[in-house]
């Protein structure tokens, strides 16, 4: 009885043991050309970039009810508020809620909607999404490609192939090597700071099918633009295992979700 017991307990050690080593080995197939420098800018160039930067920096500021200067400059301190979001939220779906309105402020609110929208987003739904859903996919491959790499990091546009909505030409919005990722250095907040409010953001804010494919070994990010998030991509990214490297050890994750909300 005593040697089952210690067969029992050495089996369970040796598979958590295992699974350890499996999701611990992150960022093992990057490509040094591709990571985003101190002298890059995107194609709108610097000051549309540190635009773009202050409007995000302000409303995650004001999500943790805290003033910009607070914490330090530049995009270090994005990723200080980022982490403080994840780390201080009651549940996976207040982070996801921040981080989406965070993504809202980069937009005006005009013209004004006729209900609690964003008005710009209301109105693209209204006037392109729904009735030209084809040409908006297009059109959001290009606009975050010329707008998001202050965030991400290069990217290209390519063909994506099996689109349900148009015939995939530029399609697919590829991010080489995540700097957001790489800053962060947590599964956890990629999924949910990033991953999931970005997905809502573009599938219900804006009613454009949009579906993302994170891969955690390059650091490169698939941007799907005319396909939706499936049920089985969700549960995969949602069970993704942690970093070795990750700030909170893990404990973010057990503690979002152990929460009510889930």
């Amino acid at each position: 009885m005593r040697s089952l017991l210690n067969l029992v307990l050495c089996l369970a050690f040796t598979s958590q043991l295992v699974l350890s080593l499996h999701a611990i080995i992150p960022g093992t197939k990057l490509i040094d050309t591709d990571s985003w420098s101190s002298t890059d800018s995107g194609p709108l160039g610097l000051r549309a970039d540190n635009f773009f930067l202050k409007t995000f920096r302000t409303q995650l500021a004001t999500s943790l009810l805290k003033s910009d200067s607070e914490f330090q400059p530049g995009y270090d301190g994005m990723i200080d508020m980022i982490r403080l979001v994840h780390s201080s939220s009651s549940s996976k779906s207040d982070v996801v809620l921040k981080s989406r309105t965070a993504l809202q402020s980069l937009f005006p609110n005009f013209p004004p909607a006729m209900n609690e929208e964003v008005g710009l987003l209301f109105w693209f739904k209204i006037l392109f999404a729904r009735p030209l859903p084809v040409f908006s996919s297009k059109l959001n491959t290009w606009v975050t490609w010329w707008a998001s790499q202050w965030l991400m990091g290069h990217s290209t546009i390519e063909d994506l192939d099996d689109a349900e909505v148009g015939d995939g030409q530029n399609q697919l919005l590829l991010v080489k090597r995540c700097r957001y990722l790489e800053a962060s250095s947590c599964a956890s907040v990629c999924v949910n700071t990033c991953k999931l409010p970005t997905q809502a953001f573009f599938n219900e804010d804006m009613g454009v099918p949009m579906r993302m494919i994170p891969d955690y070994e390059t650091y490169a990010c698939r941007f799907e633009f005319g396909k939706k998030p499936t049920k089985e991509d969700e549960e995969v990214s949602k069970n993704v295992a942690c970093f070795v490297e990750c700030p909170s050890k893990g404990e973010d994750r057990k503690r979002l979700s152990s929460s009510c909300m889930n």
